[in-house]
């Protein structure tokens, strides 16, 4: 899923080594304080999804799981332990280097480099889709739209998750998409690059995953599909909700607000998205967007 692209300001957009705990913890940057707080209580508005037919189950409107909610402990130790994995692997592949660099050949030396760079675009995409989740819920994303080639965004961001992943993961079929829609493209972007994300993240590493693309007259729906775990069926109904993670998915990165963040953005574009899943099959998430 490019990683996540960066957000206007106006409001858009195994290792071995020992690491030293101060230097790692985000909750000791006085940044992380004020943003942690404003995550405190979040909710976004929730799309209503369309019912539609299907052999596999489908996400209908997130409704309110009975049984206890999450606290806001919870959900601090889990942002906290989200950002804390990529810097850990970041200082631990540093380290490596700095005490064991004039026994390792090129290669090895490259493949840490590109370990690096993964893990930092990952903690950037987490950083950023943070933030963006956290204007959004106080209201602070504004879309501006205009006229964007949707085909070339799609191409470029799968582009650039096969560099990240080392070889072709995406199987690309959108030349049914018109040449330009009206959009805001940063947060298409966004939208789009959360659900490749996810899809290449929750399948299997040899597997490949599907982006695909239909149109009417009025409007464009760009479907993502993958073969990985799938979604429980009992957790389907609230996997939009803010930092709700599948059963099956919790031994996994992630932070719960991927799905949430992209969901809103739709919205806001009046579309929506429909995820389809059967467990142990796959998912697959179609976002709708107007022409």
């Amino acid at each position: 899923m490019k990683g996540f692209p960066k957000i206007r300001q106006d409001g858009l957009s195994h290792a071995g080594a020992k690491t030293h705990p101060a230097e790692l913890d985000p909750c000791n940057k006085p940044q992380c304080h004020t943003l942690y707080r404003n995550l405190a209580s979040i909710t976004l508005p929730e799309p209503r999804l369309p019912h539609k037919k299907s052999a596999r189950k489908t996400a209908e409107p997130a409704a309110t799981r009975p049984g206890k909610p999450s606290g806001r402990l919870d959900r601090l130790t889990l942002l906290a332990h989200q950002l804390r994995a990529p810097l850990s692997l970041i200082a631990a592949l540093a380290q490596g280097i700095e005490r064991r660099g004039q026994h390792l050949s090129p290669e090895e030396i490259r493949e840490r480099a590109r370990k690096i760079h993964h893990a930092s675009r990952r903690l950037d995409d987490l950083i950023g889709t943070i933030m963006n989740f956290s204007r959004a819920n106080a209201g602070h994303i504004v879309i501006a739209p205009t006229s964007l080639d949707i085909k070339s965004l799609i191409y470029r961001m799968c582009k650039e998750q096969d560099k990240l992943a080392g070889r072709p993961r995406c199987l690309m079929d959108i030349e049914r998409l018109p040449d330009r829609i009206s959009g805001d493209a940063v947060l298409l972007e966004q939208t789009i690059g959360i659900v490749l994300a996810n899809a290449l993240r929750y399948s299997p590493e040899e597997s490949r995953v599907i982006v695909s693309a239909t149109r009417t007259e009025k409007d464009v729906t760009i479907s993502i599909e993958d073969r990985g775990i799938g979604i429980m069926a009992k957790d389907l109904p609230f996997i939009t909700q803010p930092f709700f993670r599948g059963a099956n998915a919790k031994h996994l990165a992630g932070t719960g607000i991927g799905l949430s963040l992209a969901s809103h953005i739709a919205v806001l574009h009046s579309g929506h998205l429909l995820i389809e899943s059967r467990e142990g099959a796959g998912t697959t998430v179609r976002i709708k967007l107007p022409r």
